[in-house]
């Protein structure tokens, strides 16, 4: 079962939304809007791939995406911290007095390990219905 990302809703501070995991896990996203500057990538079926989040040294998923690239699950909290990747979270809030996803380091512990192991991953995105 690949990864999902069901969009729920764009704001001005950026995309929400819950991964869930093949455990039925589920874990909260964060994106930038469809417009403007590096935004979201499209929904759809994702291959990814193993890779490295270069600015923190650590193991990352990158998504496979037809003329883009570095395009990664990694940390972060706020929107504005992306150019078109996504950030996992535990919970949501606010940061710095923006809407954000929260404990996005322990998520993306829990979203790897969900996927150590896997002979293919791919990621599904949904917008919201």
């Amino acid at each position: 079962m690949p990864l999902t990302l069901q969009r729920i809703i764009e704001t001005s501070q950026g995309t929400l939304g819950q991964f869930t995991l093949e455990d039925s896990t589920t874990l909260y996203s964060m994106e930038r809007m469809s417009t403007g500057v590096h935004p979201r990538i499209p929904a759809g079926l994702w291959e990814m791939k193993l890779d490295t989040y270069h600015k923190g040294g650590y193991p990352a998923y990158e998504i496979i995406v037809p003329e883009r690239s570095r395009i990664l699950i990694h940390v972060a909290n706020l929107a504005e911290e992306l150019e078109g990747c996504i950030a996992p979270g535990k919970a949501l809030g606010y940061y710095l007095g923006k809407l954000a996803v929260l404990q996005s380091k322990a998520a993306l512990t829990r979203l790897m390990s969900s996927l150590l192991g896997a002979a293919q991953d791919y990621l599904t995105i949904h917008d919201p219905l």
